[in-house]
């Protein structure tokens, strides 16, 4: 086994592990740092290189009204409330230390039709922070080992975590080990192990979500971790399954009827707004409608500036009556026709206005639709197949709002830190537009924890 020494060894190359990096550089520019990236260069960047990367933060970077209250809510109050209120203090400053390394941010709308603002976003999303970051950290002087995965963590007799072992044999050590190699969205003996036999069936929504086997969180509970979020959920979305572009999102579902494979509606799939509801849509669609559903609308909904909701490169499939669109999508012919016909005898006719919720539900339907209740009677007919994408988990490891890795009676393992997906905060329902801003932020407490733990003399930053 080759030996390797380093300051501070990071693993992973989003946007948790290279803030780490260009931290701890920033604060200590003699130091040795090294990332250990599983992928090739062309690949780097996990899920992050994929988003679009909504931060959930008003225009000048500081938190949203709703963004702490959301938060507790979602999780039905189990996510740490240190971490939360750790989070939005350190969201404005975090945007502008990401825009003085160079990556521009600006306010954009959503793919939610229901939003009421917009939200800050980088210029170029999540690739932007991943080449520019990456970028500064060579630039720092730090080094970028690609193709080089993680195993197993060092420790010595007092349980200190103290450097890395790597699939090649090569040991690193460093005072100080980051892990930030996301969840376990890539794994499908952990998707099994953690959702159930039907695990496997979910592919991530992007090709970075492939590299996220879940060796940081198994090699922490190795070291002695605790775990934390909810390791029987995760955060799906409701994708178009006809084509490879990633993130091929369908966020119109509310605005008609959604069917399984036996052309039966299954949820009430006006509950909420979708930014509300697409998750659990997404969860629903994978675990009662076999990971296949469809959306089921007319033109009222054509008629709309629906663009910005529907990420798929393909267009709906179309017919002018319900019987032949059910050919094109393999229903019974019958079936479909039924369902509507209930359907509409239970909606109440009018405009559909698909920017708020409009209160107008069915009357009498088991499962009801409690808003955007307007009967599908207009052809031409279309319909979007929809299925449920995993973008990212929930259960990882527990971290402190310092993003030390805490044991099993809740103590820091010395030399041990955890940003981003790999640190399991969330419970319930995912709280949007908050995954990668918390990367960030923790990605920066982190590199300056390393920084202080260092012995190599350090700068005003």
């Amino acid at each position: 086994m080759s030996r390797q020494q380093a300051d501070l060894v990071v693993v992973g190359c989003g946007a948790g592990g290279l803030a780490t990096a260009v931290r701890f550089l920033e604060l200590r520019p003699t130091g040795r740092v090294v990332v250990l990236e599983r992928t090739s260069k062309a690949r780097r960047g996990g899920n992050t290189a994929w988003t679009g990367s909504f931060f959930r933060l008003e225009a000048d970077g500081a938190p949203a009204a709703d963004f702490s209250s959301r938060m507790l809510e979602l999780s039905e109050g189990r996510t740490d409330p240190a971490i939360i209120g750790r989070l939005a203090e350190l969201a404005q400053p975090t945007m502008n230390w990401l825009n003085r390394n160079g990556v521009a941010t600006q306010s954009d709308l959503t793919y939610f039709l229901t939003s009421k603002g917009p939200r800050l976003m980088p210029v170029g999303g999540g690739a932007a922070i991943v080449e520019t970051l990456a970028a500064r950290v060579e630039a720092l002087g730090g080094t970028i080992r690609y193709e080089t995965t993680a195993q197993d963590l060092v420790q010595d007799e007092t349980g200190a975590v103290t450097g890395v072992v790597t699939a090649d044999g090569t040991s690193w050590q460093a005072p100080t080990v980051v892990l930030a190699c996301g969840g376990f969205e890539g794994s499908a003996t952990l998707l099994d192990r953690h959702l159930g036999e039907r695990g496997h069936e979910l592919s991530p929504i992007a090709p970075g979500g492939r590299a996220n086997q879940g060796e940081g969180i198994e090699m922490g509970i190795r070291a002695g971790a605790a775990t934390d979020g909810q390791f029987e959920r995760f955060h799906g979305e409701p994708v178009d399954p006809r084509t490879r572009s990633p993130e091929a999102l369908v966020m119109v579902y509310p605005y008609g009827i959604l069917v399984d494979h036996r052309a039966q509606r299954f949820l009430d799939e006006g509950a909420d707004t979708p930014d509300n509801t697409f998750e659990s849509v997404a969860y629903r669609i994978w675990r009662d409608a076999d990971q296949f559903a469809y959306v089921i609308a007319d033109q009222k909904l054509v008629r709309q500036d629906i663009a910005r909701a529907v990420l798929t490169d393909r267009e709906p499939e179309s017919a002018d009556t319900l019987e032949a669109l059910a050919e094109r999508l393999d229903l019974d012919p019958a079936a479909l026709v039924a369902t509507v016909e209930k359907y509409n005898a239970a909606a109440r006719p009018g405009p559909l206005e698909v920017d708020r919720l409009d209160g107008v539900g069915t009357s009498g339907l088991e499962p009801p639709k409690s808003n955007w209740a307007r009967p599908i009677d207009e052809p031409p007919y279309v319909a979007w197949p929809v299925t449920c994408a995993i973008t990212f988990t929930f259960g990882g490891l527990k971290t402190d709002e310092h993003a030390h890795v805490l044991d099993r009676e809740g103590t820091p393992i010395p030399g041990l830190y955890a940003v981003g997906e790999v640190a399991g905060i969330y419970h319930h329902k995912y709280p949007g537009a908050t995954s990668v801003l918390r990367a960030l932020c923790f990605g920066r407490v982190a590199g300056e924890a390393a920084a202080a733990r260092c012995s190599t003399p350090t700068t005003a930053s």
